[in-house]
Formats: structure tokens, C-alpha cells, sequence
């Protein structure tokens, strides 16, 4: 049932150490490790141990290398990328459906939208009317509108202010580009009524009515979840009938 306790290596130690200095903001984004040979010194370990801690950091997403006269090891900005990845496999796996993402959106986003209500700058409400403008120039063609709503949908994100919000919501609205966009077509219908759904919303985050705002957002994904569901049947049943005429065929 039980395993014998290994000794940490020593290289863990250092990592363990380097990590915890991030986490409680000794060493801040952007920050710039010492160089290998003043770490090998601090810590009092060779020079094989300090690049094993410092590979595995990188490899966590804690630290990132740049090249050059002034490159070495940095502490990483947090962002979307290492979620998406897991959730990637996943979904390589087979084990996220388009329900999953929408029943995570539907968790996440109608309190962004309550946050963004209460938090939004007049910069942030600027960003959000350009947004919606683009997608009027651009109008219902496929592919090209489905991003700018995504678009919308980060904005909306980062006006909340909140960064663990904001990081969940890219990870999704990536992770959408990837699982629906290229795959699910919308009607002109559907672009339509998305709009001005999104519309509603700036109105009300514009407005600064938190309840509003909320009640709007969740309508939306639960609408944009009922569109996907109708879109992606009719997408199954083509296929299926395709299929079956080039059987006839043969």
C-alpha cells in the first residue's frame, strides 16, 4: 500500500526554493535569475544540480530562457498557454466535448461579466465598442466572425480585473477557436443574434449593473450552447448522408 520516503534530491531542493521566492514575490515577473555560477555559490551545489532545477522551473511554466548578451533565466508572465495545453490533451484524448466547453463557460463567465460591470474603465468600455464595431464591418462571414467574438468575450474578461478569471477565460475562448471554429458552421441568423447579445451585455457592463450584466451573459452562452448543439447535429447528419450516398455509389 506504502512506498518507501525518498530524500528530495538536490536539485528538487533548489527548485523548491527558487519557487517559493516566486510565489511569495520576492522574485516578481520579468525578474532576472543570477547567473548560473553566483547560484551554484548561493546554494552551495554544483553547477549540474542549479541547471537541473532550473530546467524543471522552466518546464512548469515558472521560468522562461532568452538568448542573447543579455538573455538567461526569467521569471515568466503568467499566462493562458500552460492551461491550454492540458486542456488540449484532453480534448486529443477525446475526453472534452463541445458540451464540456460550454458547461465551463456557462461556470466562469456570466460572474466575469458581474466583475466587468462593476470594474470596467472608460478604456476598457472603448475597447469593447471598437470590438463590436469591427464585427459590423466584418459581418457574418464564417470563421473570421466567430474570432471577433471570441474577441469580445476576452475583453470582457479583462475588464473584470481579476487574473485568474482572465487566464481561464483565454484558455477557453482558445480552446473554442480550436474545438468549434474550424469545425461548426453559424448561419447569418446566428451571427445576428450573437451580435446583438453581445450588445446587450456592453449595455448593461456599460451601465455598471453588475445583476444585469450577469443574468445577459448567461443567456448568451446557454443560447450560443443551443446554437452549437443544433449546428453540430446538422453537421453529423450531412456527413451521415454523404456516407450513404457513396455507398449507394459503389
Amino acid at each position: 500500500m506504502f512506498s518507501a520516503i525518498r530524500a528530495p534530491r538536490v536539485y528538487e531542493h533548489i527548485a523548491s526554493q527558487i519557487e517559493r521566492a516566486i510565489y511569495e514575490g520576492r522574485l516578481q515577473t520579468g525578474d532576472k535569475l543570477p547567473p548560473e555560477r553566483q547560484l551554484v555559490r548561493e546554494f552551495g551545489t554544483s553547477r549540474v544540480a542549479v541547471r537541473e532545477a532550473l530546467r524543471t522551473l522552466e518546464h512548469r511554466g515558472l521560468l522562461e530562457v532568452r538568448q542573447g548578451a543579455t538573455g538567461g533565466y526569467f521569471v515568466r508572465a503568467a499566462d493562458a498557454g500552460l492551461l491550454l495545453r492540458d486542456l488540449h490533451t484532453l480534448l486529443r484524448l477525446g475526453r472534452v466535448s463541445v458540451a464540456h466547453l460550454l458547461e465551463a463557460r456557462l461556470l466562469v463567465e456570466p460572474d466575469v461579466a458581474r466583475l466587468a460591470a462593476v470594474r470596467a474603465s472608460d478604456a476598457d468600455l472603448k475597447l469593447l465598442r471598437q470590438a463590436m464595431d469591427e464585427r459590423t464591418e466584418v459581418g457574418p462571414s464564417g470563421r473570421s466572425w466567430r474570432m471577433l467574438d471570441l474577441g469580445f468575450h476576452r475583453l470582457v474578461a479583462e475588464a473584470a480585473k481579476n487574473p485568474v478569471h482572465a487566464l481561464l477565460t483565454h484558455a477557453l475562448m482558445d480552446l473554442e477557436a480550436d474545438l468549434t471554429v474550424p469545425r461548426i458552421e453559424l448561419t447569418e441568423t446566428d451571427s445576428r443574434e450573437i451580435d446583438a447579445a453581445h450588445r446587450d451585455i456592453y449595455d448593461a457592463v456599460a451601465a455598471h449593473d453588475a445583476p444585469r450584466a450577469r443574468v445577459a451573459m448567461e443567456a448568451h452562452v446557454v443560447d450560443v450552447q443551443r446554437r452549437l448543439r443544433r449546428a453540430e447535429l446538422h453537421e453529423t447528419a450531412r456527413v451521415a448522408a454523404s456516407v450513404a450516398v457513396a455507398r449507394g455509389a459503389v
